[in-house]
């Protein structure tokens, strides 16, 4: 496969033919360019920045409504409470007597 970087066989010095391909990179440092390249670096993070905030706004949002929605914010207390609630609304109370029948009960 590979052979090992310590390998005492192999001769440190450097390849010449990269030494060349170092030599033709057009490497154009001037303070104008570099300046315009800082420019465009600044320019892409701060909009990447910009739309990370816009959709972990939107995603918080959305969670919080869904977490709302269905009642995941509520301390189970609450819960236990709105289910005993809706209980008594569904079955009529047992000690309600009618003293007073209604009048189409009596054909008269």
């Amino acid at each position: 496969m590979f052979p090992p970087d310590d390998n005492p066989n192999v001769d440190p010095s450097p390849n010449i033919d990269s030494q060349k391909d170092l030599d033709n990179i057009d490497a154009n440092v001037s303070a104008r360019n570099v300046a315009a390249r800082k420019n465009n670096i600044e320019r892409v993070f701060v909009k990447l920045i910009a739309i990370g905030l816009v959709v972990g706004a939107i995603l918080g949002v959305g969670a919080y409504y869904l977490m709302n929605k269905f009642g995941l914010n509520k301390k189970p207390y609450q819960l236990e409470q709105e289910r005993i609630e809706r209980e008594q609304e569904q079955i009529p109370a047992e000690d309600t007597k009618v003293f007073f029948p209604s009048s189409k009960t009596f054909k008269g």
